[in-house]
C-alpha cells in the first residue's frame, strides 16, 4: 500500500495538482530556499515524525509518506497523500511564531475518512460536511509555547487558506482551501456539564446550589426613589384661645349626655 501511495503522490506532483483540491485554492507557498524540515507530533498516540520533507531537487516522497502515516484516520487507519503546501504552511506558521525548527507541531486531527467525518458531524456542529480534512488538505494544530490566538493571527496574516481558532479546545484549524475564516459553533459540552453538576457535601450527597444574589439595578429610571433623610415637620402649636374653645365644646357635649334619661332595660322574651 505504501508503494501505491508513493506512485499516486508522484503522479499528483508531476501533474501540478492534488486530488480533491478546491476549485479555487488559496495562494501557494514558494518552494525557494532549498531543504526544509519539520517535526510533527500526534498527542493522543504519542507518535512523532521528524523529516526533511523538501530537498534541493524537490519533495522527498518517503518523508511525505511518513507524514501521511501520522496524518492517517485514527478510527479506520486509512491514509491519503497530504497536500505538500499544507506541510509548507505548518512550517511557515512555526517559523513566524518564533518557534525553533525542532519544535513539534501538534496534529490533533489530520485526515478524516468519509465514515469518520459523518460520524463526527452527528455530534459536533463544527464538522463540515465537505471538510478539507477529507482531502488531506487540513489539520487541527497547536504549537507548545505559542498562544492559540497568536497562531491564528499568523495564519490570518499569511492568507494561504482557511483558518479558525477554537478557544474551547485551544487548537487552530488551517487548510489550503480558499482564504476564509469563521466562528466556531457552541463550546465544549464537557465544560457545560461540569458547571451544571451539583456540588457534593463530605457525606457524598448532592447539595442544592445556592441561588445567585440578585444583580444590582443599573437603570436609574426604574430605581425606587430613596427615602428622605429630613425629620418629619412638627405640627405648629395651637393658640391658647383655640384650645379653650375646643374644651368648651367638649364640656357641653358631656353635659347634654348626662341630662338624657337612661334607656329602659329590655325584658327577656
Amino acid at each position: 500500500m505504501r508503494h501505491l501511495l508513493r506512485l499516486s503522490l508522484l503522479g499528483l506532483l508531476a501533474g501540478g495538482t492534488l486530488a480533491g483540491c478546491a476549485s479555487t485554492p488559496g495562494p501557494q507557498a514558494s518552494l525557494d530556499g532549498g531543504p526544509r524540515s519539520i517535526v510533527l507530533h500526534h498527542p493522543a498516540s504519542g507518535e512523532t515524525v521528524s523529516v526533511t520533507y523538501r530537498r534541493a531537487d524537490g519533495y522527498d516522497l518517503q518523508a511525505l509518506d511518513r507524514i501521511a502515516t501520522l496524518f492517517r484516520d485514527r478510527r479506520t487507519g486509512e491514509t491519503v497523500p497530504v497536500d505538500p503546501t499544507l506541510v509548507e504552511l505548518l512550517a511557515d506558521l512555526r517559523d513566524r511564531c518564533g518557534a525553533g525548527p525542532d519544535t513539534p507541531v501538534h496534529i490533533t486531527s489530520g485526515y478524516r475518512s468519509p465514515l469518520t467525518n459523518v460520524t463526527l458531524a452527528r455530534s459536533n456542529p463544527n464538522v463540515a460536511e465537505n471538510s478539507y480534512h477529507l482531502r488531506g488538505q487540513a489539520a487541527d494544530i497547536s504549537i507548545p509555547g505559542v498562544p492559540p490566538r497568536r497562531l491564528a493571527d499568523e495564519a490570518a496574516a499569511l492568507q494561504r487558506g482557511g483558518y479558525a481558532l477554537y478557544p474551547h479546545t485551544g487548537h487552530v484549524h488551517v487548510d489550503t482551501g480558499p482564504v476564509r475564516t469563521w466562528s466556531p459553533k457552541g463550546g465544549d459540552p464537557r465544560i457545560l456539564e461540569a458547571r451544571a453538576t451539583p456540588a457534593k457535601a463530605a457525606s457524598g450527597k448532592a447539595v442544592a446550589a445556592k441561588p445567585a444574589p440578585a444583580a444590582p439595578r443599573t437603570q436609574v429610571a426604574s430605581a425606587e426613589p430613596a427615602p428622605s433623610k429630613r425629620p418629619p415637620a412638627k405640627a405648629a402649636p395651637a393658640s391658647a384661645k383655640g384650645n379653650d374653645g375646643d374644651l368648651a365644646r367638649v364640656r357641653m357635649v358631656l353635659a347634654s349626655l348626662k341630662e338624657q334619661p337612661e334607656p329602659a332595660a329590655k325584658k327577656k322574651p
